[in-house]
């Protein structure tokens, strides 16, 4: 019998290689593992190891351009920073430009509370000042980012830094701004008022935004959500809106184009029990004219029904989008930084 001859990288083409290392670098975010548990970057943090020419060429690439930054690995990112600088200052072959490649980068808690934004300490939740430097330009070059509102000082800071960074010479109304974030979404408890609108580098930041994003405030808007659609108190193709969104500062959100709004797909019947103990979900991503909520009164429903008066938007003028990966929801856990990874189709 003849022996099969095993074909290896030597015999493919390049393309071909790049093709096959490029997918395997990809993160694993629709995995069903936790994150915690599995870290979706594994497999191209070993492919590092490979060689030069695949970590500058096929690893970094994948991984830089969807970011998962918290508390758990905030330390990494900024040291791998600081150790980027170093390689720029020596120009060590290991120097590469994060920024160029970061396109999505989610920011989870990093500061629990006002009281500690603007003061010196290092601990793990905590950006000293001594790092913005090296933070800020590269999470506003993110085109798309994603911020618990717990964080809403640390992205405050970054961007007075890079506005301030622009020197006093500068004619700030007229140069373009010193970021490039187009898309931010939203998540955690909202409060007033937003810090952003106390600075003139925040407003700035705010009137250039033109794709907001909202995750549930909390796990019982959630669970409201699905309990409502289960037991019909919220019908099959309505939806309600945030609360916060009645006082959001609007006004300064100038060239705004879309709001967007993320909800468990609820398939009917569903069992609440069911959804209490954990199940897989889909999720819909709502998205309408940001003029639908600039008006004097801002609707907090949407509404399927013809009759839906002024407090309400129309379903018509409503987009809705189904994602693709189904994600563990339950009563006390949501997953809504892999629903944010994974993304939605179109």
């Amino acid at each position: 019998m003849a022996t099969i001859p095993r074909a290896s990288f030597g015999n493919l083409p390049i393309e071909l290689v790049n093709l096959i290392m490029s997918y395997a670098a990809r993160p694993t975010f629709a995995q069903p593992d936790q994150y915690k548990a599995k870290n979706p970057y594994s497999t191209a943090r070993k492919l590092c190891l490979v060689s030069r020419y695949v970590r500058r060429h096929v690893a970094l690439p994948e991984m830089l351009h969807t970011v998962l930054l918290d508390s758990r690995n905030k330390k990494a990112f900024v040291h791998a920073l600081r150790m980027q600088k170093e390689y720029a200052q020596t120009d060590s072959h290991l120097c590469f430009a994060y920024t160029s490649y970061i396109h999505n980068i989610w920011i989870g808690e990093f500061c629990p509370s006002p009281e500690y934004s603007f003061t010196h300490r290092s601990d793990g939740m905590f950006v000293p000042h001594s790092d913005l430097g090296l933070l800020a330009p590269v999470l506003l070059g993110a085109p798309s980012l994603a911020i618990d509102f717990a964080s809403m000082y640390f992205l405050t800071r970054c961007v007075e830094h890079v506005w301030t960074d622009m020197g006093e010479g500068t004619d700030q109304e007229c140069s373009p701004p010193p970021w490039r974030t187009k898309t931010v979404t939203l998540l955690g408890n909202v409060t007033r008022p937003c810090p952003m609108t106390m600075f003139a580098s925040g407003s700035a930041f705010l009137a250039s935004l033109a794709h907001l994003i909202v995750l549930p405030n909390s796990l019982g808007d959630v669970s409201l959500h699905v309990a409502g659609r289960a037991i019909g108190a919220v019908g099959p193709r309505d939806y309600n809106l945030p609360q916060w969104m009645a006082h959001a500062p609007w006004t300064l959100l100038k060239r705004l184009e879309t709001v967007s709004l993320v909800f468990p797909r609820v398939e009917l019947p569903l069992d609440t029990a069911e959804f209490s103990a954990g199940m897989n979900l889909q999720t819909e991503l709502v998205t309408f004219p940001a003029s639908l909520v600039k008006g004097y009164r801002v609707p907090l429903e949407i509404k399927a029904s013809t009759e839906t008066g002024e407090g309400c938007i129309s379903l018509d003028d409503v987009r809705v989008v189904v994602s693709d990966t189904r994600v563990h929801f339950c009563i006390y856990c949501q997953e809504w930084e892999k629903v944010w990874a994974c993304g939605w189709p179109g």
